[in-house]
């Protein structure tokens, strides 16, 4: 069984990797501009996979580094 600080710090963890997430592709959705041939869902959908793949990156290297 987990011990308190244990999930503590996995709920922290998680949290902090979905606040990357989430402003990640705030960022690149406002960096990216919207022409004709390209819908803003389309771009969101662009923004998220590479938030979501710069998340994972840098939370291997943060996990790798810490051991």
């Amino acid at each position: 069984m987990f011990k308190f600080h244990d999930m503590k710090d996995r709920i922290s963890k998680i949290a902090g990797f979905f606040g990357m997430v989430v402003s990640i592709t705030v960022a690149f959705y406002l960096i990216f501009p919207t022409g004709q041939t390209q819908s803003k869902f389309a771009m969101f959908l662009v923004s998220l996979g590479i938030a979501i793949a710069l998340s994972i990156l840098t939370f291997k290297a943060l996990l790798k580094s810490q051991r």
